[in-house]
């Protein structure tokens, strides 16, 4: 899990926490300075005069200056404030420091020297820069948070159209299958019935998730293919390997699918005779390759049976880019005969 993501991390935030760390140290840094010049009872008044001093110099200048002036580029102004600021820290520094040492060491403080006041105007300068320091960091780093959000959920956004694109697509393709063999008053169509429901079960509620077993998606590919062996018959030829162990693998769901149905509604439903779809899936520890071929229509049947392409391909390169970023190939190729495709990813 991603610091941007984690639940201690926006606890830590909300309470504020880690200006309590901060200052937590800063005490205990001031108080074993102090602490090898006057006894510890001494050490640990001016360490927290010290820091609280500092500490109301800090969240002026953070919570106050910096979002009145510096925000408004007043930059002139935000300098001069700032300044001024701090001379007078030092001043009310060296008064409540001197006060302590009466109070606890009954001897007053040689306080008006110029290089006590350039010491600690060095200090709470010093202080405020690494405050403002790790406050530009931890600024940036919400940036950081909300853009990473932000492309999370476009992306979750955007995948969830593509999916939209794909189930409503498939169900008519899938009902124009079942008219056909109704009007044929096909003995087949009750199993086609069957198979469809199998598939649609898949689709509604595995399909909204965005990762599957990899198990649940061959089964899904092969009760696809059942049921265009119910609507084809044994004019074409099926075939479809897998080599390999799925167990254990996760996939995006219904990621083949545009393949498959393009085989099927630009290949070889459109020949008389002879056609043929091969599937291979060889799955390796790290890595998935998926090939399918399927043979082409002659020009002649083409013509005369051909229809306007489908929704294929640009649509599961998006997917494929926002799932799989820099973790796949795709290659398509067309050499007039036969269509194929060859797509290699890395599981995530």
């Amino acid at each position: 899990m991603s610091l941007a993501n984690s639940e201690g991390y926006s606890k830590l935030t909300q309470y504020k926490f880690h200006h309590f760390a901060f200052w937590l140290a800063y005490f205990a840094f001031w108080y074993f300075f102090y602490n090898e010049e006057v006894s510890r009872g001494s050490a640990f008044v001016n360490a927290f005069v010290t820091v609280s001093v500092q500490g109301i110099v800090v969240y002026f200048n953070m919570y106050f200056l910096f979002n009145k002036l510096f925000k408004q580029k007043m930059y002139f102004s935000y300098v001069i404030s700032l300044v001024l600021s701090v001379f007078l820290a030092v001043l009310i520094w060296a008064m409540a420091l001197n006060s302590a040492s009466i109070m606890t060491n009954h001897v007053p403080l040689d306080i008006w020297r110029w290089q006590f006041f350039a010491g600690g105007f060095a200090s709470i300068t010093f202080t405020l820069g690494i405050t403002m320091s790790l406050k530009m960091v931890r600024q940036w780093y919400e940036r950081e948070r909300v853009t990473e959000n932000l492309e999370r959920i476009n992306m979750e956004t955007e995948l969830k159209y593509l999916k939209t694109q794909i189930n409503p697509h498939f169900l008519f393709n899938s009902l124009n299958s079942l008219y056909a063999l109704t009007l044929k008053k096909s003995d087949k169509a009750p199993e086609l019935v069957l198979k469809l429901s199998e598939i649609l079960r898949y689709v509604l509620y595995d399909g909204s998730e965005k990762w599957v077993a990899l198990e649940k998606e061959i089964n899904y590919l092969k009760s696809y293919l059942d049921l265009e062996k119910i609507r084809n018959g044994d004019r074409l030829d099926f075939e479809f390997n897998v080599n390999g162990n799925p167990a254990t693998k996760q996939i995006a769901p219904m990621l083949f699918l545009t393949f498959l149905e393009n085989s099927f509604k630009h290949g070889i439903s459109q020949k008389m005779e002879g056609g043929f779809v091969s599937i291979d899936m060889d799955i390796e520890p790290d890595n998935l390759v998926f090939k399918i071929q399927n043979s082409k229509p002659k020009e002649k049947e083409k013509r005369l049976n051909g229809k306007a392409g489908g929704i294929g391909i640009e649509n599961i390169k998006k997917r494929l880019a926002l799932l799989y970023p820099d973790k796949h190939t795709l290659k398509i190729e067309d050499d007039g005969e036969k269509y194929s495709v060859n797509l290699n990813l890395k599981f995530n």
